[in-house]
């Protein structure tokens, strides 16, 4: 099972014993930007399903989420990693790796996205899975941008999906 540790966080694969810890992760309420829509809160049979999701990734793609604990605690405080996430955004983006992360909203500016981002791309480029990857983006929430742009990931489309605006990012890595 990969596993990676960082100075504070542990990233790793879902299992079936987050459940509880998932839910509440998913279900709590988010501090929300103005304009973007969020995917959370779920309701516990969103959160239970996509759970289950990311489970089978790992089996079906060899690579997915990771789980983000807090070293010190065990709490799960985020979901980073690549996924096939098929969005209907077209081959140039559905057929690569997406990118993703979303971390507790008390934890913004402490740099706990960065480490758990960082340590994500790093693994994803070491396995030579794909040298690209992508991300979609609201331009509007500028910290997701700030990740994005931090890590090489450059805009190179803007659509719309469920009906919010989106930017596409691409990744192309040195692997």
């Amino acid at each position: 099972m990969t596993r990676l540790t960082t100075a504070r966080l542990v990233l790793r694969p879902h299992a079936i014993a987050d459940e509880a810890l998932y839910r509440a992760f998913w279900g709590a309420d988010v501090p929300q930007i103005e304009g973007v829509v969020s995917i959370a809160p779920l309701d516990p049979e969103l959160a239970f399903a996509r759970l289950l999701r990311f489970l089978g990734h790992w089996s079906a793609f060899g690579f997915g989420p990771f789980v983000v604990e807090e070293l010190a605690t065990g709490r799960i405080v985020g979901e980073v990693g690549f996924a096939h996430m098929r969005r209907g955004n077209g081959e140039d983006f559905d057929g690569v790796p997406e990118a993703m992360w979303k971390i507790d909203g008390a934890l913004a500016g402490k740099g706990v996205a960065t480490e758990a981002v960082e340590a994500a791309i790093r693994w994803f480029d070491d396995s030579g899975i794909s040298q690209r990857t992508v991300c979609m983006i609201n331009p509007l929430n500028s910290p997701s941008l700030a990740i994005a742009a931090r890590f090489g990931f450059r805009p190179f489309r803007d659509t719309t999906f469920r009906d919010s605006p989106v930017r596409l990012f691409e990744r192309i890595a040195d692997i």
